[in-house]
């Protein structure tokens, strides 16, 4: 691993400081690097763990809504109570 030295602003170095203390990271340098991780490479898929694509999970999506229309329309929609 190679050591960088950056300047951050105030505003940054605060927000850091503070998901630091807060404990989401053990140290500055995993909150810094968790960071530029996501911002510049992205976070992975969530699709990418299952499996599956994007295109045939809205399928599924679709087809789930319309079951329940359908349900909706004759009635047999049981309502659902917390």
């Amino acid at each position: 691993m190679r050591r960088r030295h950056v300047s951050l602003s105030n505003v940054i170095d605060r927000t850091i400081e503070s998901q630091v203390k807060l404990g989401r990271y053990k140290d500055f340098s995993a909150a810094i690097q968790d960071a530029a991780w996501n911002y510049f490479v992205g976070p992975d898929s969530p699709f990418e763990e299952y499996g599956v694509t994007a295109a045939q999970v809205e399928r599924a999506h679709a087809k789930s809504l319309a079951g329940i229309k359908r349900e909706r329309r004759k009635g047999t929609l049981k309502p659902w109570h917390p």
